[in-house]
């Protein structure tokens, strides 16, 4: 019996790390990738052992110089595919941060600290607008919870 054998294209499955990062004025921020020329949050492939948050707070430095506190009970993620062969997962935590950016130039074009109107319009893509949303609800019952 003679048949044909299907090839079957790999599918590569990539994760990676980041964080919605909010300022003293409820603020998010938001970065200008080089590759792609696309607003997004800050993210990027773990390195050795490190945790999930490691990775996440790891990326936000080395992207943008800031150190940022990572808030509890926020933990989304996003998947969609950059190349036909390719499904990614990025798993995003919230961190609160202070201080002055520093964009690494190899990877960054820009980046800008918007309000949440803002930051809504300026986002390339529905996947992140929407981990935007869930986060803003968080920091809102975050913020409305630890008041004073």
């Amino acid at each position: 019996m003679e048949g044909k054998l299907k090839s079957k294209a790999r599918t590569i499955k990539e994760k990676s790390f980041g964080a919605v990062v909010i300022n003293e004025k409820q603020e998010f921020l938001l970065i200008k990738h080089k590759f792609g020329e696309h607003w997004d949050f800050p993210k990027g492939h773990k390195e050795g052992r490190e945790s999930d948050q490691e990775a996440a707070r790891r990326e936000v430095h080395e992207e943008t110089g800031l150190l940022i506190q990572l808030i509890d009970g926020f933990k989304e993620k996003s998947k969609y595919s950059p190349r036909e062969d390719t499904e990614k997962t990025v798993t995003y935590y919230i961190g609160f941060s202070t201080g002055k950016v520093t964009v690494q130039e190899e990877e960054i074009l820009e980046y800008a600290f918007l309000s949440y109107e803002e930051a809504m319009e300026r986002i390339t893509f529905k996947e992140s607008r929407d981990i935007l949303k869930t986060a803003k609800n968080f920091i809102d019952a975050f913020l409305n919870a630890n008041e004073d």
